[in-house]
């Protein structure tokens, strides 16, 4: 008996994987997600920056395209409606010119969705190249960076921007990061020399790269990967894809972790039975 469930046919295995991904879409249930400190400091910091009087404005930089949209479009959608929700205004970039249409088409929706007006409540100023000496020279004149916004209009005339004059009249940058022209990119070039509030939003696979940066201080908070959107969607109780997203990964996880210990036991006593047969 030991030696047949030993020699299980992998297609059984498979069969549970499909269905552990499967189910969860099919039938919706809570899961219990809580939110590590990385994820709340950057929602603690919007609540903070909602108590001014202005509102308070944070520059979100989407350096992603379509191929990470899966991880790090839910938290993009995460952080814009706590923003709106609170009334802080936002204003949208892109330094990769692959991610313009995307980040335009998501902050236009969530806008849309709490009725914020463009120019007043955000703005989208879109891609321009350069990176990490665009990140530089907007940190020192944030009109001759971007002198217009998506729309052709002149940034220092909308109401949004027209006081902006450095990275520092900003209450909070962030970079949805995935990979080069992104959270390191910002951190080297900007925010190392001008020393503000910067957070990062990345995909599960490079979150323990940044780590360094949130011991250093250099870095204000991090969400990483679907698992990061999530829990920042429980902070301002809105679930949203990133929860949805969860259910089947997380059961998928478990199914895993159940066939590796029910391998590792069947190995184990396979091996004692075959210790009694040598000694009989």
């Amino acid at each position: 008996m030991i030696q047949k469930l030993f020699n299980i046919d992998r297609r059984i295995i498979f069969a549970f994987i499909f269905l552990s991904v499967l189910l969860p879409f099919l039938v919706k249930f809570d899961l219990p997600i809580e939110a590590d400190k990385n994820v709340r400091t950057v929602y603690n910091k919007i609540e903070e920056i909602s108590q001014k009087a202005s509102g308070g404005i944070i520059l979100m930089s989407f350096d992603y395209d379509n191929s990470t949209k899966a991880e790090l479009e839910p938290a993009a959608r995460a952080i814009l409606s706590h923003a709106f929700m609170k009334n802080v205004k936002v204003i949208g970039m892109s330094n990769w010119p692959n991610g313009v249409t995307m980040a335009k088409t998501i902050m236009e929706d969530m806008a849309k969705e709490y009725g914020k007006q463009n120019g007043v409540d955000w703005a989208y100023l879109g891609y321009k190249s350069g990176a990490g000496l665009l990140m530089l020279n907007l940190s020192m004149d944030f009109h001759g960076a971007f002198p217009t916004d998506t729309r052709g209009e002149k940034i220092d005339q909308i109401p949004l921007t027209k006081n902006i004059r450095t990275i520092k009249d900003i209450d909070y940058v962030m970079s949805l990061s995935a990979g080069s022209g992104g959270i390191e990119e910002w951190i080297i070039y900007s925010q190392s020399k001008y020393n503000y509030a910067f957070a990062g939003v990345c995909t599960a696979v490079s979150a323990p790269d940044y780590f360094p940066f949130l011991q250093s201080g250099q870095m204000h908070g991090l969400v990483g990967g679907l698992a990061g959107a999530a829990q920042y969607e429980t902070l301002i109780n809105k679930p949203g894809t990133a929860i949805d997203g969860m259910r089947p990964q997380s059961v998928a996880h478990l199914v895993l972790i159940f066939f590796i210990i029910f391998g590792n036991i069947c190995y184990f006593v396979n091996k004692k039975f075959d210790m009694k047969k040598e000694r009989a």
